[in-house]
């Protein structure tokens, strides 16, 4: 890493990448440290119970000014020894899992860290410091997002367990096939439409993403 005032030959980190609200991935960098590093808004108890894993987050009510409050939740990430934390209205929900409608409470619960339960009983919660940003019974999820008009498909695979202890069921569901087949449809889709008008629908209503 290069700066105006700084060189660093060699950095441990871990890399993320993360959604903007454009739809664009940003790419992010973590660095790996040597010891846990104190987070400003947690006392000693509260650090302790984070990196024991003894609690998988803690929420923090963080005032604004002018009668306005931020509700910030804050991870540990054993990786890099560092704690997470991020505004819970920032979180990207998805508007589907596996093809499954979320309503808003759903995502609400979701951008909070709670455990959600689906109609075929696959369950998963957010994580900011999974590296697939988050936790499931099952190893493979299909998530869609409304973006511009259009459906964005992420197939998300490798995710963890909700628990050191806790199995993983098989993935293939039906509701998990029939979002895949549903996910090659609109990728056919679209790759037929590329070929008659060209390679200006790069902005095309339908985005693919992996």
């Amino acid at each position: 890493l290069k700066g105006e005032d700084f060189l660093i030959e060699r950095l441990d980190a871990r890399l993320s990448l993360r959604r903007q609200d454009s739809g664009e991935l940003e790419l992010f960098i973590h660095p790996i440290y040597k010891q846990p590093r104190l987070h400003p808004l947690l006392n000693q108890q509260e650090s302790e119970e984070l990196i024991s894993g003894k609690r998988n987050l803690i929420g923090k009510s963080v005032d604004q000014g002018e009668g306005r409050s931020t509700m910030l939740n804050i991870e540990y990430d054993p990786l890099t020894r560092d704690f997470v934390g991020y505004d819970v209205s920032k979180v990207q929900a998805p508007d589907r899992v596996n093809g499954m409608l979320l309503s808003q409470e759903e995502k609400s619960a979701f951008q909070r860290g709670d455990l959600l339960e689906l109609e075929d009983g696959t369950r998963l919660m957010h994580r900011a410091s999974e590296p697939k940003g988050m936790l499931s019974d099952r190893k493979a999820l299909v998530l869609s997002v409304l973006l511009d008009g259009g459906i964005s498909y992420m197939l998300l695979r490798g995710i963890n367990a909700l628990g050191k202890n806790v199995e993983q069921r098989s993935h293939r569901t039906p509701a998990f096939n029939e979002a895949i087949l549903e996910m090659e449809g609109a990728r056919k889709s679209l790759s037929r439409a590329v070929e008659l008008q060209g390679p200006h629908l790069e902005h095309a209503s339908r985005k693919m993403s992996r």
